[in-house]
């Protein structure tokens, strides 16, 4: 993991959150004393172009398409898809009438079977990406993820077999912080064993 980057998320105001004593409710039915929020991330040209650059190094040389998660993938993907010269679709949480499948914004690449990569900004639980993974495998596209943040240390399921790339994740947030002096000892020891969540 890249440490430069990691301390990029500490450096940008709003990113890296902690509070061991009031738990948020992340996802629901999910309590986290750990907020990694991204988006904090939209406010400040120089560290989202950063992170889209180095997020476009990560995507695999063979892709033929770039797919955004919702919502926090959308600028992430835009930009990592101008930068390759790739096309861009987007994925939604929930189905609408319209458009591809329901689920996606634009349109996949005709020549099905090519590899479409999925972008996100955080991978917490990972049921975005996998929803968006089995609808790329039903309309016939192998698929990879890549984020700015992971929480999980690995993917399970379904999703074990597709190659996931992180600019940064938890260990390395951690370890960072302590080296920062961020973060102490007993807050890292909470971290470990409160945000780290099993994709389902």
């Amino acid at each position: 993991m890249n440490k430069k980057l990691t301390r990029l998320l500490f450096d940008t105001r709003g990113v890296v959150n902690l509070d061991t004593k009031k738990y948020i409710e992340v996802q629901p039915g999910i309590m986290s004393p750990l907020i990694v929020n991204i988006k904090a991330t939209l406010r400040n040209g120089r560290v989202r172009r950063q992170l889209a650059h180095e997020l476009a190094k990560r995507v695999s040389p063979e892709t033929t398409c770039i797919c955004g998660l919702e919502s926090g993938g959308s600028y992430y993907a835009a930009t990592v898809a101008d930068i390759l010269g790739k096309p861009l679709v987007l994925y939604r949480k929930q189905p609408k009438a319209y458009g591809f499948g329901g689920y996606f914004v634009g349109f996949l690449p005709e020549l099905k079977g090519g590899l479409v990569t999925m972008v996100d900004d955080v991978l917490a639980g990972g049921m975005i990406s996998t929803s968006a993974n089995k609808a790329l495998s039903e309309e016939g596209y192998a698929s990879e993820l890549v984020v700015v943040y992971s929480y999980l240390p690995k993917m399970v399921g379904p999703m074990a077999k597709v190659r996931v790339a992180a600019l940064t994740d938890i260990n390395s947030l951690c370890e960072t912080g302590l080296q920062l002096g961020v973060l102490k000892q007993d807050e890292v020891d909470i971290i470990k064993r409160e945000c780290v969540w099993s994709n389902k």
